[in-house]
């Protein structure tokens, strides 16, 4: 019986298996005509989007050939909080292209890999790189000797041995992500689901239904909010609410009752990426950038904050760059208001709806987290030599 031939496996730092680890240029932008040149915005998703790049005037300043990128090149997001890390390879020829000097290109020797089986092989090590940046807040960044001297990769000597893993992953990567696809589409369809019931809850053309003001059926209370800057703020129990919620604990409250906040500010009034009314209880404290408002009825309270979250703001608030709904707008805001028997109906047949929502919700997210977890599983067995 013949014996197949052990695939032997080596394991090599970046810097002894890459001819390039560089930054990009600090680029000199072009309006019209250019170069094209990809930022951190560009690379997401271990792929990399050509259209949100801008242009770079290399006339003005020149551009090292070198730093072109080409086939197989990994481009490794290198500063800032959050998008440090990020991985994504040149899988298809490019266009003529280069990076910013927040980018770093990674460029394999030729000859030693497979492209893609590079390109996977960073993929592996994307956590690493991100936890491995050095600085605070925003400045964290990944230094090039990091690069070369910090990270491992193991590959097979093998081309061919290359190529079958990648086979295998491109298509094991291709299922998962289709059902990832699926799981995002099914969380996607939840939510449009609930805002749907939300909305029509509201329309109505009963004549029994009482148009008023939000300033008619409720106390503002802004005159006793008070803002605490970061540095002045010290760590406590009680919730510090601001336009997005919570945004930090103090050792003080200034509110303990039944309230619903408002975002006064922020770009969410308009493209609300999260709820702009937002219904709270017990002791908080509540800066400036949240209105408060006091209801005598729960059911009242939690009825406005479904409608408020259900409208369109857009002509009431003012600012683009800083869109704002200031107190006078928002006390102008019209409400149909049912009696207090139909408002709880309402309302408890959303809060029901809303539940049910959550938990759907729940579950399309960790589908779509394990299908994360299964890629680095199956990552971790093509690099342990085990597919």
């Amino acid at each position: 019986m013949q014996t197949k031939t052990p695939v032997k496996w080596e394991e090599k730092t970046l810097g002894e298996v890459c001819e390039l680890i560089n930054r990009g240029v600090s680029p000199k932008y072009a309006e019209e005509e250019g170069l094209c040149v990809l930022n951190q915005k560009c690379i997401r998703n271990h792929e990399i989007n050509y259209q949100l790049a801008r242009l770079h005037d290399y006339k003005v300043k020149p551009v090292n050939p070198e730093r072109l990128i080409k086939l197989g090149d990994v481009l490794i997001n290198s500063t800032g909080t959050g998008t440090l890390g990020r991985v994504a390879q040149a899988r298809n020829i490019p266009p003529k292209a280069t990076v910013d000097s927040h980018v770093t290109i990674v460029r394999p020797k030729s000859g030693l890999f497979y492209n893609d089986f590079f390109g996977y092989a960073l993929i592996l090590i994307e956590n690493k790189i991100a936890e491995s940046g050095e600085g605070c807040g925003g400045q964290t960044e990944l230094s090039r000797e990091k690069v070369k001297n910090t990270f491992t990769i193991s590959y097979p000597e093998s081309i061919d041995e290359q190529q079958r893993i990648v086979e295998i992953l491109d298509k094991a990567f291709e299922d998962i992500d289709q059902l990832s696809k699926n799981a995002k589409q099914n969380l996607q369809n939840t939510k449009d689901l609930f805002e749907s019931h939300r909305s029509l809850a509201f329309s109505t053309n009963n004549t029994s239904w009482a148009e008023k003001s939000i300033i008619d059926i409720c106390k503002n209370l802004d005159s006793k909010r008070v803002p605490i800057t970061q540095n002045l703020r010290n760590k406590g129990i009680y919730p510090y609410y601001g336009a997005s919620g919570i945004v930090d604990y103090v050792d003080n409250y200034i509110f303990d009752e039944d309230l619903l906040l408002v975002s006064e500010d922020g770009a969410n009034l308009l493209a609300r990426t999260y709820p702009i009314a937002f219904s709270v209880v017990g002791k908080i404290w509540v800066n400036n950038h949240a209105h408060v408002l006091k209801f005598e009825n729960i059911y009242t309270q939690k009825f406005v904050e479904y409608y408020l979250n259900s409208i369109s703001l857009a002509s009431y608030v003012t600012g683009m760059a800083q869109p704002k709904l200031n107190q006078a707008a928002l006390n102008s805001i019209l409400i149909k208001l049912p009696s207090i028997d139909i408002q709880q109906k309402i309302v408890g047949n959303l809060d029901d709806l809303q539940e049910e929502t959550k938990q759907l919700e729940q579950i399309y997210q960790q589908k779509i987290e394990q299908a994360e977890k299964l890629k680095q599983s199956i990552l971790q067995k093509a690099f342990n030599g085990e597919l």
